[in-house]
């Protein structure tokens, strides 16, 4: 599984601050996912960051905007 959420900010010109406090998240975490370092992901803080990616893009994203499955 490869992480895809630091392409989809690139992508809108969303920062990683600037996500984190939107959703509500730790700033840490968000900087973390982007860099591949975080081991787990709850369900609860996944779904909040899809649903703030929607709104601050104005644009439809699903999990793909965020993680990548890559098979081994």
């Amino acid at each position: 599984m490869r992480i895809a959420l630091q392409k989809t900010l690139d992508a809108e010109g969303i920062t990683k601050g600037a996500l984190a406090r939107e959703a509500k998240v730790r700033p840490n975490f968000v900087y973390e996912l982007c860099e591949g370092k975080t081991r787990r992901i709850d369900l609860d803080t996944l779904n909040k960051l899809i649903n703030t990616l929607n709104e601050m893009s104005g644009k439809e994203y699903d999990l793909s905007a965020v993680l990548e499955y890559i098979p081994e």
